[in-house]
């Protein structure tokens, strides 16, 4: 079932179970409280305060189907119809539709203060049973009865699942007339684009609410998932940016950054350089940004702006990042040694993270600065993962280096045999490490 089926049918079941107001709305929104109801005789029963407690200690206690089993007691003794309401309700929350459906059709009267709530589930059990005809000949009843939203949405949702799209679409404009929900415009934007071949008029809608109602921001995904399905990617990136510089005017940092997700979500696959550009406009210098600057291999403005991050937070995985690119960024390498050293050693003082562990070793080792310190750094980076071929490869290096042969043959074997010699540096390694003579 589509989605918006099934949104559409969850919230006409939350309207049912959420307490139902028997008021007549007529189309022009106005509530008319209907007073001419036939009055039901109840009839007195002794144990009635004994039964309505143990009913609701049952609710209480979760023991719906007790509970259920209760209230049809009261209402046979007392034929007092606000307990069969609440037992068709119970019934209706645990799924027991054919009880309901059973029960509202033997009990039901007409023009009594009940009615509409009965009839109400009494059309929902139908549909819940499959039985479409019925439901909406029940449901259309309940309509012409009583004129309000709830009613409609029950209305339209049955007509959807019936497949009656332009029925389904009436219903539920009218619904949407009396309670202005976002929900309902979700659905009938929805109706229109995907079925009625309506997908301007849809996205119309949803445009103009959205302007008018502080882009609300489950409706603006609605929007932009019907620009992508038309790939007009101009519409969805114009009002991307409408939504971004609303959500900043007024300082909802939470949406802004829902925003800028969608912006990856939608922009980056096919315009990554407007998501940058965007980016910078508007000084969003974040790890997205930084992110970007990778992926379009701009290595400069990545490390400025890890300086940038580092000095604003101290964070020292920005100032590892930074060292990193530095020394691969780097021509001449050993002049930057120095500081990039430096900057490992203060990282590892707080941080204990194998990457940069083996990053710092393999500087170490590489460059015959600090052998035995490279060692136990890598070793250090094994402990945490052992099979890491990156790791074993410094290691492998390192005893190299202080001409143990035989360790460095068996680490570095272990490296050839998971991933072979195409990389250069592995190869280099393999054959001056075979060449080791002790």
């Amino acid at each position: 079932m589509s989605s918006y089926k099934k949104s559409l049918i969850f919230y006409s079941l939350l309207l049912i179970f959420s307490g139902c107001s028997t008021k007549d709305i007529n189309l022009e929104n106005k509530e008319v409280k209907k007073t001419n109801f036939v009055k039901v005789e109840t009839k007195p029963f002794d144990l009635e305060d004994f039964y309505i407690i143990y009913a609701l200690e049952s609710e209480n206690q979760r023991m719906y189907l007790n509970a259920r089993d209760i209230y049809l007691k009261l209402f046979e003794n007392t034929n007092n119809y606000e307990y069969l309401v609440k037992y068709l309700t119970l019934a209706t929350q645990l799924k027991e539709y054919y009880l309901v459906k059973e029960n509202a059709s033997k009990y039901m009267k007409d023009n009594i203060k009940e009615e509409e709530i009965i009839l109400r589930l009494y059309a929902f059990s139908l549909f819940k049973l499959q039985e479409k005809q019925e439901a909406i000949f029940n449901a259309e009843k309940l309509i012409f009865l009583y004129k309000n939203s709830i009613n409609y949405e029950l209305l339209g949702s049955i007509y959807l699942e019936d497949k009656q799209y332009l029925k389904a679409y009436d219903a539920l404009r009218n619904a949407y007339f009396l309670n202005n929900s976002i929900s309902t415009l979700l659905t009938l934007t929805n109706i229109q684009f995907f079925n009625l071949n309506q997908k301007e008029e849809a996205i119309k809608q949803l445009e103009n609410y959205a302007h008018k109602n502080d882009y609300d921001f489950n409706l603006s995904i609605q929007l932009l998932s019907f620009y992508e399905n038309l790939k007009a990617q101009d519409r969805l990136v114009n009002f991307l940016k409408e939504m971004y510089f609303y959500y900043k005017k007024n300082d909802n940092q939470l949406l802004v950054n829902k925003t800028k997700a969608l912006f990856l979500k939608y922009v980056i696959n096919n315009d990554v350089k407007t998501v940058i550009d965007f980016w910078e406009q508007n000084g969003e210098e974040d790890e997205i940004l930084l992110n970007l600057y990778r992926m379009t291999n701009q290595s400069q403005k990545a490390y400025n702006l890890l300086n940038k991050l580092y000095k604003n937070s101290n964070n020292m995985d920005f100032l590892a990042q930074q060292a990193i690119l530095e020394f691969e960024m780097a021509k001449d390498k050993k002049s930057i040694l120095f500081d990039v050293i430096s900057k490992f050693d203060k990282v590892l003082q707080t941080e204990d993270n194998h990457i940069y562990q083996n990053y710092l070793a393999y500087i170490l080792i590489d460059f015959d600065i600090d052998i035995q310190k490279g060692l136990l750094l890598v070793k250090k980076a094994l402990e945490k993962d052992p099979t890491n071929v990156a790791y074993l490869d410094t290691l492998a290096w390192g005893e190299y280096k202080i001409k143990n042969c035989k360790d460095a043959y068996t680490y570095m074997k272990q490296v050839v045999d998971e991933v072979g010699l195409d990389d250069e540096e592995i190869k280099l390694h393999w054959e001056k490490i075979k060449e080791c003579k002790e």
